[in-house]
Order: structure tokens, then C-alpha cells, then sequence
């Protein structure tokens, strides 16, 4: 199994998966999160190594005082795309770890 089939499974099962100083942490129904629990723990490193990722390829605040444009255009255009983000933005959880990143960019040019 891959790693984004892992995620997309935790997610349709309504776990949100998030990297919170080097560990997985997990949200969602107990009974789901207890079915899943075994799976998880099997592909930890890989789910640590994917959300590492994510976080490092988020953009760089830029010293240009408009950049904030752009660092709203490219957290939006993930934002929409991401059940996980689009459940944080109501309040509904956490943003997954690509989206934390891009929000972080995006609020430290504000």
C-alpha cells in the first residue's frame, strides 16, 4: 500500500492524520482510529517521511511585501483541494501537513 493510499484511507474514514513534532498524530472516531491503529503503526516512518515532505516543499516567505498574493494563491489553490484543510478552515480539525506549512508561509506575510 502506498503512503497516499494510506492517507486517502484514513481520511474517507474520517481520521485526520497530522505531523506534530516528528510523531503521527491521529483525529477522528475512536472506532475507526482503533480499526486503522495497526496499519498506521505498520507504515509510520513512511507517513512521518510523507508529511516531512510536504512541510519541506512549502514555499519560503519572500522579503517582497506583496508576496503574501502569492503565498494566499498557492495555500488557496491547496486548500481547496485538501478534505483535511477544508475541514480545518471550519473549524473541524487540523490542516495536514503541506497545508500547515503553506498557512504558515502564508500568515507570517500578513
Amino acid at each position: 500500500m502506498t503512503t497516499a493510499a494510506l492517507i486517502k484511507q484514513a481520511q474517507d474514514a474520517g481520521i485526520e492524520l497530522h505531523l506534530v513534532n516528528g510523531r503521527i498524530n491521529g483525529r477522528g472516531k475512536p472506532a475507526a482510529v482503533a480499526d486503522l491503529l495497526p496499519l498506521l503503526r505498520q507504515h509510520k516512518n513512511a507517513l512521518i517521511r510523507w508529511f516531512s515532505q510536504q512541510a519541506a516543499n512549502a514555499p519560503e516567505p519572500s522579503a517582497n511585501p506583496a508576496a503574501w498574493r502569492e503565498l494566499a494563491q498557492a495555500y488557496h489553490a491547496h486548500h481547496f483541494a485538501c478534505k483535511t484543510c477544508i475541514a480545518a478552515g471550519q473549524r473541524r480539525g487540523l490542516r495536514c501537513g503541506a497545508g500547515a506549512a503553506l498557512w504558515a508561509s502564508y500568515q507570517n506575510q500578513i
